[in-house]
C-alpha cells in the first residue's frame, strides 16, 4: 500500500473515530435533552387539559348547587318543580351535550322528573343508591344508559336540602358522554388519542377507532392507583410499535384521569428529526476531512515520490541525479542532504575507482618484479658459484647477499614474514650498499632475540632504510650513521629508523607528513607504500611518524601491532 493511501487510511480511521464519538456524545445529550424538553412540554399540555375537562366539570356542579338552592326546588312542588326542569332544560341542555332532558328533580322515593310530560323510577339506579347514603357534596355515576333517549351518559347529582338541612332530594344532571369526548378530542398533541377513565377501569368517553382493544386495557391496566394528583407516564409496547402514555388526574371528578397514549415515533419525531441532521452534518464533515487529508496526504506524498524517484534512479546508476523541493521544511532539508549525499558518493566512488586502477597497477608491477627476480635469483645463484670457482669470494659474498635479499623479497609469494627474516634481508641489503658506499656508510641494529618470531608486512625496513641513505646519508657528503632499533611498548612492536645525514626543511617535512596522513602519492614513494601498506592492512590506528631537523638529521618510527608467527601464514 502507497505511504498516500496509508496516510488517508489513518487519517480517515482518526477522523471517523473522533467524529462518531463526537456525535456519539452529541446524540446522547440531544436525546436526553430534547426526550426531557418533550416530555416536559407534554406533561403541561395534558395537564393544561385535565385541568380543563375538570374546570368544566366544576361548572357543572356550581350549577346544579345553584339549582339545589332554588325556592322552586327547595318547595319540592310538583307543578312547579315540572315547569322549571323544563325551562333548565331548554336553556341549557347544549352544555351537557344532550338534546333535552338533562335535568331532572329526584324524590326520595326514586321518582324522577324530567319534564312537566314523563317521570321515571330511578331507584335501582346505583349513583341513586350513592347520594342517598353518602354524606359527599355531590356524585358522579359510572355511563349508563339514558332511559330518554338511550344514550351514554353519565349523571351528576348534588342533593337538596330544606331549610331544617334535612335532605329531602337531589338534583341530577346528564352528562353526554359525547361531551366528554369532544373535551378530550380537542387535545391536538403528537396525534395522540385521548380518553377519559376512572381508577376503576371504567371509561367515560368514546374510544378512539385508532386504538386496538388490547392497547385499551394495556392502558387502564396502568392506570395509577391512590393518586397523589401529579401526572405519570408509562411505556409500552403494541404490535411491534412503542407507546407513551400520560396520565392526567381530572380535579372536581371522583379519581378520573385524562390518558393520552402517543407513538414513540411521533412523540421523539423531533428529536430524531434532530439526530437524522445531526448524521447528515457528520458525514459531511467527515467526507470534507478525508478530502482535506485526502489533499495534504497527497501534497506532501508527492514530494516525497520526488525524492524516491531520485533514490531510484541513483540506485541504478544515475549519479547525476539532483532534485530542488521548494519550501524550508524537513523535505527540503533532506533533499539538500540527499544532494549532498549524492556527490560524496560521487566523489568516493571516483576515488574507489582511482584506488582500485592503482592497485591493479601495483598487482601488475609485483607481478613483474617477481618473474623478474625469479630470472634474477637463478642468475645469481649461477654467478656465485662461478665466483668461487676462481677464487673471487668477496664477489662471491656480494652475490650471496643480492642473491638473500631477492630470495626474502619473494618469500614464495607470502605477505607476512618473521622479524628475523625482515632483519635478515635489510642487512642483506645494506651488506651491499656497504660494497658500494663502504667508505661513508656505518650502521647498527639492535632487537631483542624474544621479538624474532613476531611477524610483520615484508620489505617494511629496506625502503626506510634506503630513503636514509639516498636522502639523509649521501647528499651530506660525509660519513654517515643509521641506527634500527627495535622494541616492543604494550602491544605495539616499535621500528625506530634514524639517521644522521642532512634532515628535511620544515615546509618538505610538513608536506610529506599531510601526503601520508591523507594516503596521497608522493615523490617520496619508499614512504608513501610503508605508509599505504600499514594502513591497508591495520588502518589508522598504525603507521609512520617522522621527525627531522634541517642537517641535524631524520628520525622514522613505525608502529605495528604485535602479531605471534601462528597468528598468520608466514
Amino acid at each position: 500500500m502507497k505511504l498516500q493511501r496509508k496516510l488517508t487510511v489513518f487519517f480517515a480511521i482518526c477522523l471517523t473515530a473522533i467524529f462518531s464519538i463526537a456525535a456519539v456524545i452529541i446524540s446522547i445529550r440531544i436525546n436526553y435533552t430534547n426526550s426531557r424538553l418533550t416530555e416536559n412540554l407534554s406533561t403541561q399540555l395534558i395537564e393544561s387539559k385535565a385541568n380543563e375537562a375538570g374546570a368544566w366539570l366544576a361548572q357543572r356542579i356550581r350549577e346544579l348547587h345553584t339549582i339545589s338552592r332554588t325556592p322552586t326546588v327547595v318547595s319540592m312542588d310538583d307543578e312547579a318543580i315540572k315547569a322549571y326542569i323544563n325551562q333548565l332544560s331548554n336553556d341549557m341542555d347544549s352544555y351537557y351535550g344532550n338534546n333535552y332532558g338533562t335535568f331532572s328533580i329526584n324524590k326520595l322515593d326514586g321518582l324522577e322528573y324530567i319534564n312537566e310530560n314523563q317521570t321515571i323510577d330511578v331507584s335501582d339506579r346505583e349513583y341513586f343508591k350513592r347520594i342517598l347514603n353518602s354524606d359527599d357534596e355531590y356524585v358522579i355515576s359510572e355511563p349508563i344508559v339514558s332511559k330518554t333517549d338511550q344514550s351514554l351518559i353519565t349523571v351528576a347529582c348534588y342533593p337538596i336540602y330544606n331549610t331544617s338541612s334535612e335532605k329531602i332530594g337531589f338534583v341530577a344532571a346528564a352528562i353526554s358522554l359525547r361531551k366528554l369526548t369532544e373535551i378530550t378530542d380537542n387535545l391536538s398533541f403528537y396525534n395522540g388519542k385521548s380518553m377519559i377513565v376512572d381508577s376503576s377501569g371504567t371509561i367515560y368517553t368514546h374510544t378512539d377507532e385508532g386504538l386496538s382493544e388490547s392497547l385499551i386495557q394495556d392502558i387502564i391496566a396502568h392506570i395509577p392507583k391512590n393518586s397523589d394528583g401529579t401526572l405519570t407516564s408509562e411505556r409500552m409496547s403494541e404490535e411491534n410499535k412503542g407507546y407513551v402514555a400520560f396520565y392526567a388526574p381530572i380535579p372536581n371528578s371522583h379519581d378520573w384521569y385524562l390518558c393520552t397514549s402517543v407513538e414513540k415515533a411521533e412523540l421523539y419525531k423531533d428529536t430524531r428529526i434532530l439526530n437524522e441532521s445531526l448524521i447528515s452534518m457528520w458525514i459531511l464533515l467527515l467526507l470534507v476531512a478525508i478530502s482535506v487529508s485526502y489533499f495534504v496526504s497527497n501534497a506532501a506524498t508527492k514530494r516525497i515520490a520526488v525524492l524516491s524517484s531520485a533514490m531510484e534512479n541513483v540506485r541504478k546508476g544515475n549519479l547525476e541525479t539532483k532534485i530542488t523541493l521548494p519550501g524550508n521544511d524537513e523535505l527540503s532539508n533532506l533533499a539538500d542532504d540527499f544532494n549532498a549525499m549524492v556527490v560524496d558518493i560521487k566523489e568516493l566512488m571516483n576515488q574507489s575507482y582511482e584506488h582500485q586502477k592503482e592497485k591493479r597497477q601495483r598487482e601488475l608491477q609485483v607481478l613483474q618484479s617477481q618473474i623478474n627476480l625469479h630470472f634474477l635469483y637463478n642468475t645469481l645463484d649461477t654467478l656465485q658459484w662461478k665466483a668461487l670457482e676462481y677464487g673471487a669470494h668477496e664477489m662471491a659474498d656480494l652475490i650471496m647477499s643480492l642473491s638473500s635479499f631477492f630470495r626474502i623479497s619473494l618469500s614464495k609469494g607470502r605477505e607476512f614474514i618473521t622479524l628475523e627474516k625482515e632483519l635478515e634481508h635489510v642487512k642483506s641489503y645494506l651488506s651491499i650498499q656497504q660494497h658500494r658506499y663502504g667508505d661513508i656508510l656505518n650502521y647498527e641494529i639492535s632487537c631483542d632475540k624474544g621479538l624474532y618470531k613476531l611477524c610483520l608486512p615484508k620489505i617494511l625496513i629496506q625502503p626506510l632504510v634506503e630513503n636514509a641513505i639516498y636522502h639523509g646519508i649521501k647528499p651530506s657528503l660525509k660519513r654517515g650513521n643509521i641506527s634500527i632499533n627495535i622494541f616492543e611498548e604494550h602491544d605495539n612492536l616499535n621500528i625506530v629508523v634514524e639517521d644522521d645525514g642532512v634532515g628535511i626543511p620544515e615546509e618538505k617535512l610538513t608536506n610529506i607528513r599531510d601526503n601520508l596522513h591523507r594516503h596521497l602519492t608522493s615523490s617520496n614513494y619508499g614512504l608513501y607504500n610503508v605508509s599505504q601498506r600499514i594502513y591497508l592492512h591495520y588502518g589508522d590506528k598504525y603507521g609512520l611518524n617522522i621527525e627531522s631537523r634541517e642537517s641535524a638529521g631524520t628520525k622514522i618510527t613505525v608502529s605495528l601491532p604485535k602479531i605471534e608467527e601462528d597468528e598468520v601464514s608466514v
